[in-house]
């Protein structure tokens, strides 16, 4: 008995530290299952907080332009400033150098998903006689020393722009060069895409990845603009008013179909200009290819008898490789309204033809323009051959471009007096920085 007695207290002894095991997991227990409380609780309150800071900066239209957002985020705008320098070689002694310039400034907003407006500003310099001061309004008629300038090429005999294709179709100080809304709508499967407002239908139609643009690539506008066509917009700075349109089909939208019509302010249904065009863009090659073809027929333009013109034309490039592009343009037309009757164009650029300049880019182009014989009466010629290579700095990261150009001229004008020598070559320089 006395030994039972004894071991009484041993055991309790022996079994304090496992009651103290028990006590302290469920102690544990406890404390986890009140922090996971804890946890739960803030996380609720982070989450009704972050609702709160949302509804009100949502709410409230000074936060939304402290952030960025809002309607400002709508709103695209770009800038660029544009100068050219050309010089004629060889007419001693009637060599002159002329420089030109301009700026470009562009707003665009987004109204809605579906509605848009477009406000596209230019300016130039003027000298005392309004010109912009480009050829080839300045050219000095070759070999007759004294004589006035004013002969042009036929590149620019009948929109008075020419060698230069940066002379603008809205000259002045500061003048709207487009403004207008652009829409889209759903008519079953199809997307319809409306333009209205003053628009330029040079860049609308005829395009070209390649030779489309006076500012960055070939410079002559024979290259950008086929003088062949009849277009409404010049270097008189007339005003277009127009509706332009276009739809694209196919199950991967690689057609375009896209029209126009455009006219002068005042009676615009009397007597403009309309233009249709089928454009298909694919990959051949695994490379981009383009093909577009253009018909149009025009009544603001016309001749002795009252008449207007019609006429057709063709642009198509494709990239060979990531380095080499080729294309090709033509235009012709019938009547007696237009001095020049068809121009046939074609070219390659080159990016990055030295490996230490991977993001310049090289372009050489061939344009033949034929004379209208029953509008450019009394020609010697009948057609003028022009050449021109250019190789563009790209400096910056091509923020600064410099763009060295060498342009010779065969038979210009179709050598109608007072040019009296048979070619012509310009030497020049431009420069431009896009933002």
């Amino acid at each position: 008995m006395r030994r039972i007695l004894a071991c009484g207290p041993l055991c309790a002894v022996l079994l304090l530290p496992v009651v103290a095991r028990a006590d302290a997991t469920a102690l544990r227990e406890e404390i986890q299952i009140l922090r996971e409380k804890v946890e739960a609780l803030e996380s609720q309150q982070a989450t009704l907080l972050g609702q709160d800071i949302e509804e009100y900066l949502a709410a409230d239209p000074a936060w939304r332009g402290a952030e960025g957002g809002g309607e400002h985020d709508r709103i695209t705008i770009h800038a660029s400033i544009l100068g050219v320098n050309q010089n004629t070689v060889g007419l001693d002694p009637s060599n002159r150098s002329v420089v030109n310039g301009d700026y470009d400034l562009e707003f665009d907003f987004q109204v809605t998903d579906n509605l848009s407006m477009f406000l596209h500003m230019t300016g130039q310099g003027t000298d005392s006689a309004g010109s912009d001061g480009s050829f080839p309004s300045q050219f000095p008629p070759g070999g007759t020393p004294g004589a006035p300038a004013g002969q042009a090429t036929l590149s620019g005999l009948f929109d008075g722009i020419g060698v230069n294709g940066t002379t603008p179709v809205a000259p002045g100080a500061a003048n709207m060069y487009e403004a207008g809304i652009r829409f889209s709508c759903r008519a079953g499967e199809l997307t319809l895409h409306h333009e209205v407002g003053e628009l330029d239908p040079r860049t609308r139609f005829l395009q070209n990845d390649i030779a489309d643009d006076a500012e960055t690539q070939f410079l002559n506008d024979l290259f950008c603009n086929p003088p062949a066509v009849e277009w409404l917009t010049d270097a008189s700075g007339r005003t277009s008013y127009a509706y332009y349109g276009w739809l694209e089909l196919g199950a991967n939208k690689q057609f375009t179909v896209s029209y126009g019509w455009f006219n002068t302010p005042g009676r615009w249904f009397d007597h403009g200009q309309f233009y249709l065009q089928g454009a298909w863009k694919g990959e051949v090659g695994g490379r981009v290819m383009n093909v577009r073809v253009l018909a149009w027929v025009q009544d603001f333009f016309r001749d002795a008898s009252g008449d207007g013109s019609a006429g057709g034309g063709a642009s198509w490039d494709w990239w060979l490789n990531d380095k080499v592009g080729v294309w090709v343009r033509i235009a012709v037309n019938g009547g007696e309204v237009n001095p020049v009757q068809g121009d046939y164009s074609f070219g390659a650029a080159w990016n990055g033809p030295f490996g230490s300049r991977p993001d310049d880019q090289a372009g050489i182009a061939i344009g033949i323009i034929q004379a209208n014989e029953d509008v450019l009466i009394g020609a010697p010629e009948t057609t003028e051959v022009t050449l021109e290579i250019y190789y563009k700095l790209m400096l910056e990261g091509g923020k600064l471009q410099v763009t060295p150009s060498l342009m010779f001229v065969s038979d210009p004008g179709g050598g109608i007096p007072p040019w009296q020598d048979d070619v012509l070559f310009i030497l020049g320089v431009r420069f431009y920085v896009p933002f």
